[in-house]
């Protein structure tokens, strides 16, 4: 928020009932409470954070930390709306949450990488 205010742009901030007086609200511009305190039915509930965004406005979105920065669906739903990502691309999200996808990005990059089994476990015997 501090950096969208030195540029002169308007903030908006969710949240649930128990982050009321968190700082990150009293930071933004405008908040909109989304929901009670149980994640699930507040930052979780993706239609409620939608809603958020279309009445008001936002034109983009920062996932922040955790709870939907991680959700390729939401990612695509945010651009679904014509609203501005401003995180990794729906590509990086997925390919980051298969673990497997995320080693052989790894190790085609050349990182260095903790041995183990390559391949997928086709059977639990």
């Amino acid at each position: 928020a501090r950096t969208c205010k030195d540029l002169g742009i308007k903030t908006v901030a969710i949240y649930s009932t128990a982050d009321a007086k968190a700082p990150f609200v009293k930071a933004a511009d405008e908040a909109i409470c989304v929901g009670p305190a149980a994640s699930s039915s507040s930052y979780l509930n993706v239609p409620r954070v939608l809603q958020a965004i279309r009445d008001t406005g936002a034109q983009a979105v920062h996932p922040g930390y955790g709870f939907l920065s991680e959700n390729s669906e939401f990612c695509r739903s945010i651009e679904g709306e014509g609203v501005a990502w401003l995180g990794p691309p729906v590509s990086a999200i997925r390919d980051m949450g298969d673990k497997i996808r995320s080693k052989e990005i790894a190790e085609e990059a050349g990182v260095n990488i903790i041995p183990g089994y390559d391949g997928t476990i086709e059977s639990i015997e």
